[in-house]
């Protein structure tokens, strides 16, 4: 017996982004609270946004920043409350759309932050709310998790509830075409763990699967495509597709280990989540080995097709290697130690790293003493 929902409605594809008024509009939105950064901002892809949405009362909110913190959320909110606004609209990356989904959650529900971090602690469902990405990869648009960081303890917190979702996700991947190779890796590699992730997770099931499946094939078939060649509008939209698939896997398959650590670590490091995201990948998967051999195989043969012919074992290890070599070409380090973490740091990381049930492998603290000291010196 499993679960399975696809929230939002979901509109995809180049020129979507036309469609925001109209959303809006049927939504009953009057004065929206736009949540992003200060970087889009700055861009003409922001400003043509706001020039599509002339006739609406828009009050700008561009003070999320990377691995967003709970002040974030609370000078949001109260912007919110003061203007009076009755939609959230997130456009950027995961971490605008993390903290539009909070802010449009906690409009409705009375108390503190804190009070709703864990699992379902919303009792009351969000304003309006739209998502717009302009990359491809947290797949937040179409999850109903937002991760937090706590200023005070540095430390990650997740957020998990349906009431965390949006009424319309508008997915336009000529929003995409000017993230820079960078930006494109971190955020593609962060997609791609999603769908891993999600596919050996212990609530997997058989809708869950397809969706990874498919996510997989797009998000490594294009990633290398899209950095080459940032115009390339079909790897482009490619990658969104494969980020939202991963997306709709996640939100009902849930997540590993990689996320686990790279949560604890961003929380302390405030270092770039996809990086971690890709860094963290291999070395999970091969901690994970023997508890998915199928999947791992199933995941080799995605990648190609000459891993069907392997016995059982050899085609998850095969696939373990072909991510790594992925990784490696696209420049992720190959230890954590060339990003400035410490074998010093295991034990600080290890208390601020939550346990994730649904990792195919069962984690204990000795396991993620091991994992840390794996990723960080490249070595057991």
């Amino acid at each position: 017996m499993f679960e399975f929902r696809i929230v939002p409605k979901i509109i995809f594809g180049p020129g979507s982004i036309g469609k925001a008024a109209e959303e809006i509009k049927a939504l009953g939105g009057t004065k929206i609270l736009i949540v992003t950064d200060k970087g889009l901002v700055k861009t003409n892809l922001i400003k043509k946004i706001i020039e599509s949405l002339k006739g609406f009362d828009l009050i700008v909110y561009e003070h999320v920043t990377p691995n967003p913190k709970d002040t974030d959320v609370i000078d949001g909110l109260n912007l919110l409350k003061e203007k009076n606004c009755d939609l959230v609209l997130g456009i950027g990356g995961g971490s605008p759309m993390d903290v539009a989904k909070v802010i449009a959650a906690m409009a409705t529900n009375p108390g503190s932050l804190w009070e709703y971090q864990g699992v379902d602690k919303f009792k009351f469902p969000p304003l309006p709310l739209i998502l717009i990405p302009t990359t491809a990869g947290t797949g937040s648009e179409v999850s109903r998790a937002a991760m937090i960081t706590s200023s005070r303890e540095k430390r990650k917190t997740l957020f998990l509830s349906w009431h965390l979702t949006a009424k319309t996700a508008i997915l336009d991947p000529e929003l995409t075409l000017k993230l820079p190779p960078t930006i494109t890796m971190w955020s593609g590699m962060d997609a791609l763990s999603h769908a891993i992730e999600s596919y050996v997770s212990k609530m997997a099931n058989p809708l869950t699967d397809v969706y990874a499946e498919k996510a997989i094939a797009l998000i490594a078939g294009n990633i290398e495509k899209t950095m080459a060649d940032g115009s390339d509008i079909g790897a482009r939209s490619n990658m969104l597709l494969g980020s939202l698939l991963a997306g709709i896997a996640t939100a009902n398959a849930r997540l590993g280990n990689v996320h686990g650590l790279a949560h604890a670590i961003g929380g302390q490091y405030d270092l770039p989540h996809g990086l971690l995201c890709g860094a963290l990948l291999p070395t999970v998967m091969w901690h994970n080995l023997e508890y998915c051999t199928e999947k791992l195989k199933k995941i080799a043969i995605i990648l190609d097709e000459d891993a069907k012919s392997l016995p059982l074992k050899k085609g998850a290890e095969r696939a373990v290697e072909l991510i790594k070599g992925l990784c490696k070409r696209l420049g992720l380090p190959e230890k954590l130690e060339e990003v400035g973490l410490k074998i010093e740091d295991i034990p600080e990381l290890v208390e601020k790293t939550d346990i994730i049930p649904t990792n195919p492998r069962p984690t204990t603290k000795e396991d993620l003493f091991a994992l840390y000291k794996m990723a960080i010196t490249g070595s057991a």
